[in-house]
């Protein structure tokens, strides 16, 4: 599940690129009223959110048109979020300021078993690997040992696809024992993949920005954006791919990277 709001600017701006915390923190003006959202506001496990950049990119003009998406796998925080922005309508985001125009909902479903797709990531992908998993795909954790810059944990391509994918299903096998519906097993407790197709959309794979976690301090973090292709095993894979695009890929994603979007999907043949 998912919102979308069209935002209108109200004065002319140039495009932040590095505007994650701020994006975050106007999200959470909406939450925080909430006894139960404000409580998790600094865990590691969060309210269970992902978020898009201000959409299209590119410098700002008084009156122009933008949208942002906050997609949850939570219908309870969407209807706090719809419920405040109907009440409050100022959207800064820094020197980007706007006004909320319009609140709409969508639900996108990759389809029923037999369906294939595509989706995007339409924000980029966190991936931090952690000692146990770089052990665990004989990688090399010299850096890790010498305690070296924070960004030697970042995945790269040298250390190949398998890691990349175990840290997306791990971190959404985490969202779907916090929030998801255990009637289905999770991610990681399935033997097949999550996507069978997995293409980077930037010809340089990875790519590195300016990242405020929070007020004072700023990293250099590496990201990655993908084209992922899937074709739907059973209700049980449907049920995962939802669930990504629901709360987003990778880590961080309440700080607004892994955000997914539905591109292509085309039911499944007929027999004949």
């Amino acid at each position: 599940m998912r919102i979308e709001l069209a935002l209108d600017a109200t004065a002319d701006a140039a495009y932040d690129t590095s505007a994650h915390h701020k994006l975050r923190g106007r999200i959470w003006r909406g939450l925080e009223e909430v006894d139960e959202y404000a409580a998790t506001h600094d865990t590691d496990y969060g309210v269970g959110f992902a978020f898009s950049n201000v959409f299209p990119w590119g410098d700002i003009d008084k009156g122009d048109r933008r949208y942002l998406r906050i997609a949850s796998p939570r219908r309870d925080v969407l209807d706090t979020l719809i419920d405040h922005f109907g009440r409050d309508r100022t959207f800064d985001v820094g020197q980007m300021r706007f006004e909320v125009t319009d609140i709409s909902g969508h639900a996108p479903d990759v389809g029923e078993p037999g369906s294939t797709g595509r989706i995007d990531t339409g924000t980029g992908v966190f991936c931090a690997l952690s000692r146990e998993l770089a052990e665990q795909h004989g990688l090399d954790t010299t850096e890790m040992d010498a305690g070296e810059s924070e960004t030697d944990t970042f995945w790269r391509p040298k250390h190949g696809m398998e890691p990349l994918q175990a840290t997306i299903q791990r971190s959404l096998q985490r969202t779907h024992e916090r929030f998801g519906d255990d009637y289905y097993d999770g991610p990681t407790e399935v033997d097949e993949p999550l996507f069978n197709e997995i293409e980077p959309i930037k010809d340089d794979i990875t790519y590195s920005i300016r990242f405020q976690p929070a007020t004072a301090v700023n990293r250099t973090i590496i990201l990655s954006k993908w084209r992922l292709g899937y074709r739907v095993r059973d209700d049980t894979h449907r049920y995962h791919l939802n669930l990504a695009l629901d709360a987003g890929i990778g880590q961080r994603r309440e700080h607004g990277f892994g955000f997914l979007n539905l591109r292509d999907k085309t039911p499944p043949r007929a027999d004949t």
